[in-house]
């Protein structure tokens, strides 16, 4: 009889465990200019699209600069700033040793401004258009327990920092060659003269030539996009590794659009 009871509970677990693996569910995150914001339960084979449509993206919203914020990238990201962090006191260190003071001083105001920057876990190179989404889907990622996808609103500006003499926010021109910014942001000593870094608001960075030697064709920029002015390659070289620039570009495009008033 107990044998019996036995195997009628193990058949009846064993037919529960295709239903339990089919109900499962995962929470993930809204945040932004969406109609449904916050935290929401979502079957555990849910991709973007599931979540948002399930949002209800504003038709304001600012598809260019949404994001897809995943925890478990937010490990590398706090490495990467810590190296990044690292690299700038050895330079600040290294110019100290030298007396270049507009080296030093200006490796420390960025190293004070990198370290202030939030990890965010921000997966880049991802459309996150609903309706698009929802008709590709090469494009249509599976989502994770913990993800937040988040929309701004658009942006009116960009934003200027690296080794300039202080972080600069412009109104936005449309059309205007990324360098025309540099006038009403100056670069210091420290900057490399012959190129910038441009990063769009979709995180994707490009190296930009600037001098008269070398100069690409204009690159405009779309709303919310950064530059970055690299510190001078020959300056540093010996404190910070030769993709120390290229890092801190890549670092940049995990930030988040309207960062100061999320949350």
């Amino acid at each position: 009889m107990k044998r019996a009871i036995r195997m009628v509970g193990f058949l009846l677990c064993a037919h529960a465990l295709p239903l339990m693996a089919q109900t499962a569910t995962i929470t993930v995150t809204a945040e932004g200019a969406v109609g449904q914001a916050g935290p929401a339960a979502y079957p555990s084979d849910a991709r973007l699209s599931t979540v948002a449509v399930a949002a209800k993206v504003d038709p304001e919203a600012y598809i260019l600069g949404a994001a897809w914020l995943q925890p478990a990238l937010r490990r590398d990201q706090l490495r990467l700033r810590a190296g990044i962090e690292y690299e700038l006191g050895a330079i600040r260190r290294q110019a100290l040793g030298s007396e270049n003071t507009p080296l030093g001083e200006t490796a420390a105001a960025f190293q004070a401004w990198i370290s202030a920057r939030p990890i965010t876990g921000r997966r880049t190179g991802v459309a996150l258009d609903p309706a698009r989404l929802e008709v590709t889907p090469a494009e249509d990622w599976p989502v994770h327990e913990g993800d937040t996808l988040f929309y701004p609103r658009r942006p009116v500006d960009i934003r200027v920092v690296g080794a300039v003499d202080k972080p600069c926010r412009l109104p936005h021109v449309p059309l205007q060659d990324a360098r025309r910014y540099l006038a009403s942001c100056p670069a210091s000593p420290a900057a490399d003269p012959d190129l910038i870094y441009v990063v769009q608001p979709d995180g994707a960075v490009f190296a930009h030539n600037v001098a008269l030697w070398n100069r690409d064709l204009p690159r405009p920029l779309a709303p919310g996009a950064w530059i970055y002015v690299p510190f001078d390659r020959h300056a540093i070289a010996g404190a910070a590794d030769e993709a120390f620039n290229r890092d801190v570009a890549d670092f940049i495009a995990t930030q988040l659009l309207s960062d100061e008033g999320w949350r």
